[in-house]
């Protein structure tokens, strides 16, 4: 099995809301975004995980996020297991290199409890300046 980490400055909080109702509307879109998550992940593997997406407020210098990102911000990191070996190998021996077109790119919903400013709502893996997202092998 391997073990993969997901760092985001998107709110992915694991709210357990599934029904929307005026006094939930912010509970309700953090679940959509973690469910969003998690149909990316799983579209090529089966993951298990023992906790959902933790949050800490933390200073993101060396965590490889877009040079627009600067100083301490919220990130949610998400670890998990893959149910076979080399689930998201790609054609370039990038043992991550399906994973990234797979998430990248994928529709969010922003203004949550993010401590960034979204310019587009979508987790984005590879702009030099937006990059909101990163995975990483453990």
């Amino acid at each position: 099995m391997q073990t993969i980490e997901i760092k985001t400055l998107i709110d992915i909080t694991n709210t357990d809301v599934i029904r929307h109702r005026p006094e939930n509307d912010k509970e309700f879109n953090q679940q959509k975004n973690w469910i969003t998550l998690l149909q990316c992940i799983g579209l090529r593997s089966i993951i298990e995980y023992e906790n959902p997406a933790l949050c800490n407020t933390v200073d993101i210098k060396d965590l490889n996020f877009g040079s627009k990102y600067k100083g301490k911000h919220k990130v949610w990191t998400f670890k998990f297991t893959t149910d076979r070996m080399n689930s998201f190998l790609s054609d370039d021996d990038d043992p991550l290199g399906l994973l990234t077109p797979d998430l990248h790119q994928v529709p969010i919903i922003k203004n949550l409890e993010e401590s960034i400013n979204i310019s587009k709502a979508v987790f984005d893996l590879s702009d030099a300046e937006y990059k909101n997202t990163t995975i990483a092998l453990l």
